[in-house]
């Protein structure tokens, strides 16, 4: 299920296994020639670019990235990316790179920071995000002899809504509320 490029020193790709046309949707040799950067999203460049130099100054050692990588299709999928550089190795004679599909576990990871910093009723920011973000503009501020300021809005009789209307009523209120 990995694909498996080698390159040459300066990212240009020698070789691309099968599983390539699988899973990125490239025909065999569609790659060759071309340069592994350029498969990369704009965003992830500047990381990927680290990565090809750190592993070109260091043989033998594997380093891994997270990037996005464009598939035939256009689609942006994220992989981690393990490279190796055995350039000196006469059996390869280029940097090996592995790219593992990890587009699932980006996704849970994105279901798990919501669940963990947003309302699931209103979607809004719950006390978690919001104490971590006046935390860093708290010291944001410290450092820059700033202020900061905070509204607490408070639904008067909330409860007595809840209690008289029901909790499904409270809860359209709130969602109104926080739209607005």
């Amino acid at each position: 299920s990995d694909v498996i490029l080698i390159l040459d020193p300066d990212g240009t790709i020698r070789y691309q296994s099968p599983s390539a046309e699988r899973v990125w949707g490239y025909r065999p040799e569609a790659l060759r020639g071309k340069n592994a950067l350029d498969l990369v999203h704009s965003d992830d460049l500047s990381r990927a670019q680290n990565l090809l130099q750190q592993v070109r100054r260091s043989p033998r050692l594997s380093i891994a990235a997270e990037l996005r990588v464009l598939s035939a299709d256009g689609a942006w999928s994220y992989f981690e990316i393990v490279a190796k550089n055995l350039v000196s190795d006469s059996r390869v004679g280029g940097v090996v790179a592995t790219y593992r599909d990890i587009a699932e576990r980006k996704e849970l990871e994105a279901v798990l920071t919501q669940q963990a910093f947003y309302d699931p009723l209103t979607h809004l920011p719950n006390r978690a995000l919001f104490l971590d973000r006046l935390t860093h503009a708290l010291a944001r501020a410290d450092g820059r002899d700033e202020s900061v300021a905070v509204l607490f809005l408070d639904l008067d009789n909330f409860k007595v809504i809840n209690d008289s209307l029901g909790h499904q009523t409270g809860d359209q209120l709130l969602v109104a509320v926080a739209g607005r």
